[in-house]
């Protein structure tokens, strides 16, 4: 259908998200490792894989103007709510680590398909602003054309979330 822009005949600029948000969503129906998650379709069952590489491929066949890299959304709580279990700053870290190394398996796999769009990495780091500044600086080492705040609205209070929309977002590269 000509990507996105020829199917929904629109022809400004298209962003598309990479799953990570949606995975996060999946909750039980997922399983998250360093290649990947595997998860079962929420409509049928069916077993299903995203790595990296295939969300690169997918979003290139969308076309899209502006590509997300894969991310992990660190969750505000870990399993169920009702257990009281609030992310901790170490899950939280290896949380933040592994979409890094994502970042650079997006970037890696964007560059082999030649997109001649923008692909962004996410700053990730839970409620942890010291993090967030860390996954920021890692980020910007690697040269994305544009970043984004990722891991909001993920389970926590609006008061957590507010504070992290107010630590982060003008640190970014302008």
């Amino acid at each position: 259908f000509g990507g996105l822009h020829g199917f929904e005949q629109w022809h400004k600029p298209i962003l598309t998200d990479s799953g990570g948000f949606q995975v996060w969503s999946l909750g039980a129906m997922r399983k998250i490792t360093e290649e990947g998650v595997h998860f079962a379709s929420p409509v049928n069952g069916d077993r299903l894989f995203m790595s990296p590489e295939v969300s690169m491929q997918i979003q290139t066949v969308l076309n899209s103007d502006i590509v997300m890299q894969l991310d992990e959304c660190t969750p505000y709580w870990q399993g169920d709510k009702a257990s009281g279990h609030i992310t901790t700053e170490r899950e939280a870290e290896r949380s933040m680590q592994m979409s890094l190394r994502w970042a650079r398996r997006s970037q890696d796999e964007f560059a082999r398909l030649a997109n001649p769009n923008a692909l962004f990495g996410i700053v990730q780091g839970g409620m942890f602003e010291h993090l967030r500044q860390a996954s920021l600086d890692a980020l910007v080492a690697m040269d994305f054309p544009g970043y984004a705040v990722g891991g909001v609205s993920v389970g926590e209070p609006k008061d957590e979330m507010l504070r992290i929309m107010a630590h982060t977002p003008h640190r970014l590269p302008a």
